[in-house]
């Protein structure tokens, strides 16, 4: 599911590769200057713009393919 035409806004990227790390969901705003329900909004529009509603592991899969991280 390559997505080369969908670029990601720093805070995107952000999430991905912090998530990418292993970092825990609920530990996201200790890295991120958002609240964890801004996180999760982010992470909802993301997969919207993906068109994609699957859960974190196959997020990742996707920026893998995209070369997000």
């Amino acid at each position: 599911m390559k997505n080369k035409t969908i670029e990601l806004n720093e805070i995107e990227l952000m999430i991905v590769q912090l998530l990418a790390q292993g970092i825990r969901n609920k530990n996201l705003c200790e890295h991120i200057n958002l609240s964890n329900s801004a996180i999760e909004k982010r992470k909802k529009k993301l997969k919207e713009k993906l068109n994609f509603n699957g859960n974190d592991e196959d997020l990742l899969k996707i920026a893998r393919e995209n070369k997000w991280i």
